[in-house]
């Protein structure tokens, strides 16, 4: 019987990361009473500031009537406000959107929240571990990345090429494992 490569193996946990952050994602929501969608966009504006719509969709990895409707939704609740530029020289079609003073200190007390959440969650892990955790996960999405869309090619002559190396080569392999239980 074959055995299922490593890389499946990962890719599975990662799926199962995936499931459990949104299942956490919409819990957090619900108990913030704000849509889950919204946090996304609430902590990307805190991040980095007044945002094209456009801009929103491309960070979010959302169509941009999606990024719209979001916007639209934060600025009903009094989170955000919608404005148009003013200076010399820019698109005043392009609608922008930012946190209102609201939407700033909602956005610092989900952000209170997610960290009481996190801290007991990860109370039994060391710093260490929690370092070692991060470094794999950063490495995880790096490689993921790789994972994009290729060049068409034709499925009669496409092959499958071999891993270069195995897990067992890695010297962070018992770090990757440990995450992926």
């Amino acid at each position: 019987m074959p055995s299922t490569p490593a890389y499946r193996v990962l890719i599975d946990a990662i799926a199962r990361l995936q499931r459990v952050q949104r299942e956490v994602g919409t819990e957090l929501a619900r108990d913030l009473d704000c849509p889950r969608a919204a946090l996304s966009l609430l902590w990307l504006l805190d991040k980095v500031g007044e945002l094209g719509i456009g801009d929103v969709a491309q960070h979010l990895h959302v169509d941009i009537s999606v990024a719209s409707r979001q916007a639209s939704q934060l600025v009903e609740s009094g989170y955000a406000e919608r404005s148009t530029p003013d200076a010399p020289g820019t698109d005043r079609r392009v609608r922008t959107v930012r946190l209102t003073e609201r939407g700033r200190a909602f956005t610092a007390d989900t952000k209170v929240a997610m960290d009481a959440r996190a801290a007991e969650a990860f109370s039994a892990w060391t710093p260490a571990e929690l370092a070692d955790a991060s470094a794999v996960l950063e490495r995880i999405a790096d490689t993921m990345a790789d994972f994009g869309p290729r060049p068409a090619t034709d499925p009669a002559t496409a092959t499958t090429p071999a891993p270069t190396s195995t897990p067992a080569d890695d010297t962070r392999a018992p770090a990757l494992a440990a995450t992926a239980t």
